[in-house]
């Protein structure tokens, strides 16, 4: 199995094991599990999209079997995942993939481009008090500053892939000089704890600040926990070395987009002096069909 969603796996599991059943008991979350096969072919293949009603992009959770995605009909299935996701309400529809693994090139091949690249980290076991920690739990006074520090410091191709979303899980804030330079999500299940952090590269003393992220979190438990680090933050790897953080091996973020932005000018009177024309971006969804061998 190829799981193509690192949050699910590492807080979950087996997207396809005993606790994926959880996700099922998820009412806040929709799953789609397609089969595809080739004609004159006994081989299939799975895949299952999840999404959050609500959010612009889907997630697929786990491409089976891993070892023999190179196959004819995985363009279908991955359609197929696409157009429910999109009949759901989805923009986007995501993958991530490690950068060495023989199924990237045919699920790139199957309409999906990167976006960008990750390292998960799994942060030590640092005992409480060894670094005071210097975040604070985020208010609903916060979701303004959060969001202009995604909006600062992520690229627009992320954005366009991952678009700023209220919070989904505990979030904590960073301050410096009364203003917010940083925030983490985290997210937690039975196996693990995710964290997504979004650091200002003007912070000081990184090294206590990612150190806290551990000693901080509430009700850890002695599960582990795994920091996701993207590539435009990529200056926090010397620190987590420093930490004795453990990298896995680096990911691609890959997207398939759902809708297109089609740019229309609007007609208005105004002044002759007056020479703009504004324009506004309008998502139209594609219509899709899908195609058997």
């Amino acid at each position: 199995m190829l799981c193509t969603d690192s949050e699910l796996a590492l807080t979950r599991g087996n997207p396809a094991g005993p606790l994926a059943l959880l996700n099922y008991l998820d009412l806040t979350r929709g799953s789609f599990t397609g089969i595809a096969s080739s004609h004159g072919s006994e081989n299939v293949l799975i895949g299952q999209m999840i999404y959050t009603p609500g959010e612009r992009s889907a997630q697929i959770a786990f491409l089976l079997p891993a070892d023999n995605l190179d196959q004819p009909c995985l363009p279908d299935l991955i359609e197929s995942l696409a157009v429910q996701a999109g009949s759901w309400g989805a923009s986007n529809l995501l993958a991530e993939i490690e950068e060495t693994s023989p199924a990237l090139d045919p699920v790139r091949n199957s309409g999906f481009s990167v976006y960008g690249w990750q390292t998960i980290w799994q942060m030590p076991n640092l005992s409480n008090g060894r670094h005071p920690g210097p975040w604070l739990p985020a208010t609903p006074a916060d979701e303004v500053h959060t969001r202009t520090l995604y909006q600062q410091l992520i690229p627009l191709l992320v954005q366009a892939a991952e678009p700023y979303m209220p919070r989904r899980g505990p979030c904590l804030v960073y301050r410096q000089n009364d203003e917010v330079l940083a925030y983490a999500e985290a997210f937690s299940g039975p196996q693990g704890i995710y964290i997504q952090p979004v650091i200002h590269p003007a912070v000081r003393d990184v090294e206590p600040l990612l150190a806290g992220l551990v000693t901080q979190l509430p009700a850890v438990a002695g599960r582990p926990i795994y920091l996701a680090v993207r590539s435009y933050q990529a200056w926090l790897e010397p620190t987590l070395h420093h930490l004795n953080s453990q990298p896995a091996p680096r990911q691609a973020l890959l997207v398939k987009h759902l809708a297109i932005l089609q740019r229309v000018t609007l007609l208005a009177r105004k002044p002759a002096r007056e020479a703009y024309n504004a324009k506004a971006s309008v998502p139209l969804i594609q219509n899709s069909t899908i195609y058997k061998n």
